[in-house]
């Protein structure tokens, strides 16, 4: 009997929420079928690799690699060496069992890996976009700007979800009605918010303080541009809310200063993905999909989605379940109604607000569930002769999977590191969470059998298969919550038993 050898590696820290959880079965419970669960909630997992021969049957168990005294192949599917009742994430490739926090919660799954508070309900994240409560700086959507109809809609809290807080108010630039003056308590940049602070974002007479409702706040309204401004802070098309010198009308990210701000006056002069405002005489955000929204703040950044910053119609539209990404970065048409937002990591080297990182590097073998290998590039004739699997583009083209984000080449050459040495970063390696905060960067939706349907909507996680196939049991009944490839002659248990 040839034997299936499955290997296994780490995609990257992963957050989920209650919202990705694959509906629970409503006909019945399969005998040794589906995919484990942790407190009702999956976990979205960072990674197993269906590693082996091409002529691996689907009946053959896999071999067990974690040594003689390891779990056995049904007590840990992940792979990660960690039984299923000592493993803090049961569906996360995770063998270093990271928990930073020490809140039992592993920092994988954890959409707060910092501050010891359970995050696994989406209830805990308000604005859904992917990020506890107790580490979003933009946990509140203000409603005055949500209200108010002198607000364009562009300029609305509707962009991508970011940490970034120039005056160190605790109240995060995409929201905070004075970007640049502190005013909420006594957060400032001398001592500022960080991660598990308590603060008063709620209470209008102690933070964010607008007397008449306007959106902008008492403590910056009417003051004197800052040097090198375009304009006063405000909504118009003229005035410059967030003080970068690019007024608000050709602001590619109006709500987050540009950084580095440049001088030009003509393109040639800003650096690759930046065009140059002429009018304002400085270079724009890098904008990688020539959609006129800057990575930083796009709900897309790689495929071109402009409705992102359409009227309240047009952006529903665009990301319909609220949680932050845009329908053409969805990882699958069933993604585009359950939320699974991007997840936090923290690495040294990051470009345009994305880790650079990859999900997949390439070096180890991945097979469907036929034993057919994953290729980037297989043609039609292979597929069709089973030589191998095409990873669907979706997958390829979006970066942080097979490709590294825009900008990363550079960035790491400078730093003097490389996809492999720029590793996820630890509270204690930079000194603390503050420090550690100033690393937060984007990684892309969970997809760890890169078969482009995303984990929080793909019926089998670990098991390579585009169309998400349902599950026809031999009395030919349909599941309509499970998927073929996990069930049946493909379950956990038919996999590991020897046929």
């Amino acid at each position: 009997m040839r034997h299936r050898i499955l290997g296994a590696w780490i995609l990257g820290l992963g957050l989920c929420e209650s919202a990705c959880v694959i509906p629970s079965k409503d006909v019945g419970e399969l005998p040794g079928g589906g995919t484990d669960t942790d407190a009702g909630t999956t976990d979205g997992g960072t990674g197993v690799a269906d590693g082996g021969t091409a002529d691996t049957d689907p009946s053959d168990p896999p071999v067990q690699v974690c040594g003689p005294d390891g779990p056995t192949c049904l007590e840990d599917e992940d792979l990660d060496c960690v039984a299923l009742g000592e493993d803090n994430a049961r569906n996360v490739y995770n063998p270093d069992q990271s928990d930073m926090d020490a809140d039992l919660i592993a920092d994988p799954i954890d959409a707060c890996p910092v501050v010891a508070f359970p995050q696994l309900n989406h209830e805990l994240d308000i604005d859904h976009d992917g990020l506890g409560d107790s580490c979003d700086p933009c946990r509140r959507a203000a409603a005055a700007y949500e209200a108010n109809p002198a607000v364009p809609p562009y300029l609305r809290i509707r962009n991508a979800p970011s940490t970034a807080d120039a005056d160190g108010d605790g109240i995060g630039d995409a929201c905070d009605n004075c970007i640049h003056v502190p005013n909420c308590e006594g957060y400032d940049l001398t001592s500022p918010w960080k991660p598990g602070d308590p603060i008063a974002d709620g209470d209008p007479t102690l933070c964010q303080a607008d007397v008449d409702a306007n959106g902008i706040g008492d403590a910056c309204e009417g003051l004197a541009p800052l040097p090198g401004a375009a304009g006063v802070v405000g909504f118009g098309p003229d005035d410059d809310l967030d003080q970068d010198g690019l007024p608000n009308l050709v602001d590619a990210c109006p709500r987050a200063p540009v950084s580095p701000s440049i001088a030009c006056v003509s393109d040639d002069q800003c650096p690759p993905g930046r065009k140059c405002e002429v009018s304002a005489g400085v270079c724009d955000h890098v904008d990688t999909d020539a959609d006129g929204v800057g990575d930083i703040c796009d709900t897309c950044p790689f495929v071109e989605n402009p409705l992102q910053v359409g009227d309240e119609e047009q952006q529903l539209s665009d990301d319909p379940d609220d949680d932050f990404l845009g329908n053409a970065c969805e990882l699958g048409s069933a993604c585009e109604g359950i939320m699974n937002p991007r997840r936090i990591g923290f690495h040294p080297v990051s470009a345009n607000g994305q880790c650079c990182t990859v999900s997949y590097p390439g070096e180890y073998p991945r097979l469907d569930p036929h034993g057919v290998p994953l290729a980037v590039e297989c043609t039609e004739e292979q597929e069709a002769s089973s030589t191998c699997r095409r990873i669907p583009p979706s997958v390829v083209m979006t970066p942080g999977f097979v490709l590294p984000p825009p900008g990363c080449e550079q960035a790491l050459a400078e730093a003097g590191l490389t996809l492999e040495t720029n590793l996820p970063l630890h509270p204690d390696d930079v000194g603390g969470i503050e420090a550690l905060w100033s690393y937060a960067c984007w990684l892309p939706p969970l997809d760890q059998d890169l078969d482009g349907v995303g984990d929080a909507c793909d019926l089998c996680p670990f098991a390579f298969d585009p169309t998400n196939e349902l599950y026809i049991d031999d009395e030919g009944v349909l599941w309509p919550y499970d998927g073929k490839y996990c069930q049946g002659e493909f379950s956990l248990v038919n996999r590991c038993t020897p046929g």
